[in-house]
């Protein structure tokens, strides 16, 4: 019997690991693929007998009628296929969400070439999920759906292991979009499992996704499968983060090879100082697993010469490895096992907690370097969709309120339209915590996904759509906006144009429509929804939504019709010119503006986006 022993010294160097890739080749066959950073030694008998010891001193294979091992060029196409089934079913913050259709698939989980978080040549691991409509040949992919995975702590939570909730909601619902699922491993997980993972590291797993996409584009061309035209780049929480940091690696370094028709970013951290400086202010996260693992992951990828001592309080700062680096536990039981209603100063060390400090400003500046704008150039021509819920009880509404401003600093307009401008926003969710808002994300995602053949030509806004957003149903699709989240609309143009109706000058026979007399009656009919004036100003300036631009429409929009409905009443009214007729017309005014745009407003005539989103809603609200 011969042994193969990968005991290079870089293989068990805790911060480096070796990019060859092993390929066993069996007489049925079959083949199975691993990484020299996932082995320890491979015996491989004359009689076709192999054995695969894994870095743990775990038997991996044990297997009869191998033929052969191939160390493999790292360029070469490298996968092993396997049927599978996207299903989602949990519980969200106490709403439980089930998709009542199954979505087979087949998934080819890959190998490719990329570097670790030390600029080291490495290779790491992925999952290319393929709609069996799609393999089969039955329908034609429309294109690619990057995706960035969230936090997950468990080595089974890994992508290449089938853990895939969020993938599944997007692919297994009842809309069933015909697109091909890339999604890396990252840097910790899969064939780099026994490193510590580069949790919110955004360039390392930027660069994972980025080469991870090249070559899932490579494996798929070499299997004759035609992946479509469409690329869209996705991730929410801190995946939300890692998408918005694979946009910006794209745009820096990866623009010659890649391009994104858009990328959906949610509820991610991507100002990690400004998060920070949060949690350590009011001394609370809703999830506490996660200053852990931040500061473990930090500390481990960016080498800081520090202790685990120096960080943490001592009951947690020696279970680290067995809550952190075992990947034995999911993020609630270490949550648990921390305890969910610890305040931050009894997680962190007071060197950590305490802003002044050396060690939080050593970090602070660490967290400002990571962050997603510090460094970023940003393109102007390709497109972002960042969504954040003002509840969010993980991840600080600050942080993404601060990229948006970034983007506007940069090139980029706002507007909650899809497709209106390249920078599609919604801070409208109010009273939804980070789970739960996960939902709002999902349907204005795939709707904007779904409706895209019929909004853009080639890449380009189609001449249509951008006719349909720019008149009358502009100004509609913001008010759908925000009735869907929880604004009324109804009611306040009802209460408005009731009030306004009441302070006309009825001498003059006309009602006065201006700002500020707007502005008062919107915050009366606010308060009497239980929300601010203010807070909605706030909720719309972060959505793209110009209030006073937004109140001046209304004010052109009921002007328009109160001079129609006059005219008509002119008409209706012949030679009366009593006081009672000049009321007549003030009433009809108002009540023909009223009835129009809310019967506008509740149309059935949508924009391709607006139709696919309500179709979620029916679905979800069964």
């Amino acid at each position: 019997m011969k042994k193969i022993l990968l005991t290079l010294f870089v293989l068990l160097t805790t911060f480096a690991a070796e990019a060859k890739i092993i390929k066993i080749v069996f007489a049925d066959g079959s083949t199975k693929v691993y990484t020299s950073s996932q082995l320890s030694a491979i015996d491989f008998s004359e009689e076709g007998y192999v054995t695969v010891t894994g870095y743990d001193g775990q038997i991996l294979l044990e297997s009869e009628g191998a033929l052969d091992m191939l160390t493999i060029d790292e360029d070469e196409a490298v996968y092993e296929q396997k049927s599978d089934v996207l299903l989602f079913d949990m519980d969200v913050d106490g709403m439980p969400i089930k998709l009542n259709d199954k979505r087979p698939v087949t998934r080819l989980n890959y190998f490719y070439p990329s570097t670790d978080p030390f600029g080291e040549p490495i290779s790491l691991s992925g999952t290319i999920i393929i709609p069996d409509e799609i393999w089969n040949g039955e329908k034609s992919s429309e294109g690619i759906m990057l995706f960035n995975h969230y936090t997950v702590f468990h080595r089974d939570e890994a992508p290449t292991r089938g853990y895939a909730p969020l993938e599944s909601m997007f692919m297994a619902n009842p809309l069933k979009p015909n697109y091909i699922v890339v999604e890396s491993d990252f840097y910790g997980f899969g064939s780099t499992v026994r490193f510590p993972q580069a949790f919110l590291q955004g360039t390392n797993n930027a660069r994972a996704s980025l080469d991870g996409l090249l070559a899932a584009r490579r494996i798929l061309e070499e299997m004759g499968i035609d992946y479509g035209p469409l690329c869209f780049n996705l991730g929410y929480s801190s995946g939300g983060f890692d998408a918005l940091a694979t946009q910006k690696l794209r745009d820096m370094e990866y623009a010659d090879r890649v391009s994104f028709d858009k990328t959906f970013a949610g509820g991610g951290p991507y100002d990690l100082a400004e998060c920070y400086r949060q949690y350590v202010t009011i001394d609370s996260t809703a999830y506490n697993a996660v200053p852990l693992l931040l500061m473990v992951s930090t500390k481990e990828t960016q080498r800081m010469d520090i202790e685990y001592t120096d960080v943490f309080q001592p009951g947690i700062a020696n279970r680290i490895d067995k809550l952190i680096h075992s990947k034995n536990f999911s993020s609630w039981p270490v949550c648990d096992s921390v305890g969910r209603e610890k305040k931050v100063h009894e997680i962190l060390t007071p060197e950590y907690c305490d802003l002044n400090k050396e060690g939080c400003q050593t970090i602070l500046s660490i967290f400002h370097d990571l962050s997603i704008a510090t460094g970023w150039v940003p393109d102007p021509s390709q497109r972002l969709f960042i969504y954040h819920s003002r509840g969010d009880d993980y991840v600080p509404v600050q942080s993404a309120r601060g990229i948006v401003k970034f983007l506007q600093n940069n090139g980029f307009e706002a507007s909650i339209v899809p497709g209106k401008t390249n920078l599609q926003t919604n801070f409208l969710v109010r009273d939804m915590g980070h789970l739960t808002a996960t939902v709002v994300y999902l349907i204005q995602s795939l709707a904007a996904i779904e409706a895209w053949p019929e909004m853009y030509t080639n890449g380009q806004l189609n001449p249509i759509y951008a006719s349909i957003i720019s008149g009358e149903l502009d100004l509609v699709a913001t008010m759908r906006r925000l009735d869907a989240m929880g604004i009324d609309c109804r009611a306040i143009i009802k209460e408005v144009l009731a009030q306004l109706s009441k302070q006309g000058d009825e001498e003059a026979g006309n009602v006065e429509f201006n700002p500020m007399t707007i502005m008062v009656l919107m915050s009366q009919a606010c308060e009497k929804m239980g929300i601010t004036f203010e807070e909605l100003n706030e909720m719309c300036y972060d959505s793209g939504i110009d209030l006073n631009a937004f109140i001046t429409d209304l004010i052109a929009y009921f002007s328009e019709e109160t001079e129609n409905a006059e005219n008509d009443e002119v008409e209706n009214v012949e030679g009366d010119q009593s006081e009672d007729a000049e009321d007549n017309k003030i009433e009809a005014a108002s009540n023909r503006a009223a009835a129009r745009l809310l019967n506008i407003v509740e149309h059935p005539t949508m924009t391709p986006a607006e139709r696919y989103e309500q179709q979620l809603r029916q679905w979800l609200d069964k």
